[in-house]
């Protein structure tokens, strides 16, 4: 059931048929109730115009005031069903707001009792009617909705008229026009009209406050109870299908959930051993891989070595023929001993010649053959070997000479060199 504000109670009305008129009037109504079923609402409504000022001649003149209350029962048409039967009394009848068809669901209807008390003063001929007067009777009317505002007051259309019965106290008066004043021609007294008279015609406007316009608002309470328990019925369907839903999405997660970790586990231990599998294959590549390295730096230090060796064994060999001694001038090539060859008692002859007996060998027996070079024909001390020393005892025609044999046979360093390489 809702609950309007005060504010939302409050509505603002106006009439323009008296504004055409030139007279000025503003209306305000409240609802009794402040629930949205409440259907009955007080209203206050003022007018006056007084003694203005006119560009029209003095014997035609309008002065009214009047202050009119209202009391305003708001009602809807309804349509007829199984639970809304049609009314079948005469009077029941006549006000029955129950019908087959509803034509106009969003027009609101009123109807209700009014009393007023005014005061006039009005003269467009001859003579002039001047007094109060007192009214009561009914109103009727329907309001339509216009226009929504942004901040949720609304404006309707107010279409109604006001009939009843009058007593009125008015006194007669005419206009003389020579000396421009007013006479009493009648003194006035209370009378009542003997039957009912149209009191006010009403083309205007309703303003209503708040949030809540008058398609909300005098609702029957039968629908608004309806309405009610249909929210409340909603919302505890809605709730019923919340946990429905909740419980059926859980239960689909648990099994999506299952099916997910059986199918991620499986696929766990499968990656766990393909992971093993390659770190056991890494780590033999890895070894291979270490043990290439290791063969591969050792070639390496192996080379570095025999270079090593290369260059030594060339250093070498620029410090024997730096020492080497020039040639005699006269071809005769005269070679000094070899320090570990100290001449004996006997001394290996040239090869083709026989030893002299027990003398020394001459000059040129000593001078080496003339292709050895000298490097060939000297060796250094250290560097022959045993197999090199001539024995003088072995016969000559068996040994060749020194210088033949360092031919024939090639050094020591020269062989290593071959050997490195």
């Amino acid at each position: 059931m809702d609950t309007l504000t005060f504010a939302e109670r409050i509505s603002l009305r106006t009439n323009a048929v008296d504004w055409t008129l030139l007279t000025p009037n503003l209306g305000v109504e409240f609802d009794v109730k402040s629930t949205n079923w409440n259907r009955w609402a007080v209203g206050l409504t003022l007018k006056t115009k007084w003694n203005t000022p006119a560009t029209f001649k003095n014997r035609v003149f309008y002065n009214i005031t009047e202050v009119r209350a209202d009391f305003r029962n708001y009602w809807r048409t309804r349509q007829i069903n199984n639970k809304v039967p049609a009314h079948t009394g005469f009077i029941d009848r006549l006000f029955s707001c129950r019908r087959h068809v509803v034509k106009h669901p969003k027009t609101t209807y009123y109807r209700g009792a009014y009393m007023s008390f005014s005061d006039f003063s009005i003269k467009f001929g001859r003579e002039g009617h001047q007094g109060k007067a007192l009214s009561a009777g009914i109103t009727y009317g329907i309001i339509k909705p216009l226009y929504a505002f942004r901040t949720g007051n609304t404006l309707d259309l107010d279409l109604g008229f006001d009939a009843g019965f009058v007593a009125v106290n008015s006194e007669k008066f005419t206009y003389n026009r020579a000396d421009n004043c007013y006479t009493r021609t009648k003194q006035g007294s209370w009378k009542v009209v003997p039957f009912p008279m149209p009191t006010a015609a009403r083309v205007g406007f309703v303003y209503r406050f708040g949030s809540y316009p008058i398609t909300k608002k005098y609702r029957w309470r039968y629908d608004a109870d309806a309405q009610y328990q249909y929210r409340i019925d909603s919302i505890a369907n809605q709730r019923v299908v919340d946990a429905i839903n909740q419980h059926n999405r859980d239960s689909v997660e648990s099994v999506i959930y299952k099916e997910f970790w059986q199918v991620y586990d499986s696929a766990a231990v499968v990656n766990s051993a393909k992971a093993d599998s390659m770190r056991i294959v890494n780590a033999k590549l890895k070894a291979e891989a270490d043990r290439k390295q290791a063969e591969a730096d050792r070639l390496k230090a192996v080379e570095a070595q025999k270079e090593k060796e290369r260059l030594k064994a060339e250093k070498k060999n620029k410090g024997k023929k730096a020492e080497e001694k020039p040639e005699p001038a006269d071809g005769a090539e005269a070679t000094e001993p070899n320090a570990n060859t100290e001449p004996t008692g006997e001394q290996t002859p040239v090869e083709g010649e026989a030893p002299a007996e027990g003398g020394t060998p001459t000059e040129e027996q000593q001078t080496p053959a003339e292709s050895e070079t000298p490097a060939e024909s000297e060796a250094p001390a250290e560097e022959q070997t045993p197999a090199e020393e001539i024995s003088t005892s072995q016969p000559t025609t068996s040994q060749p000479t020194i210088s033949q044999q360092e031919t024939n046979q090639p050094s020591a360093e020269p062989g290593k060199e071959a050997s490195n390489e």
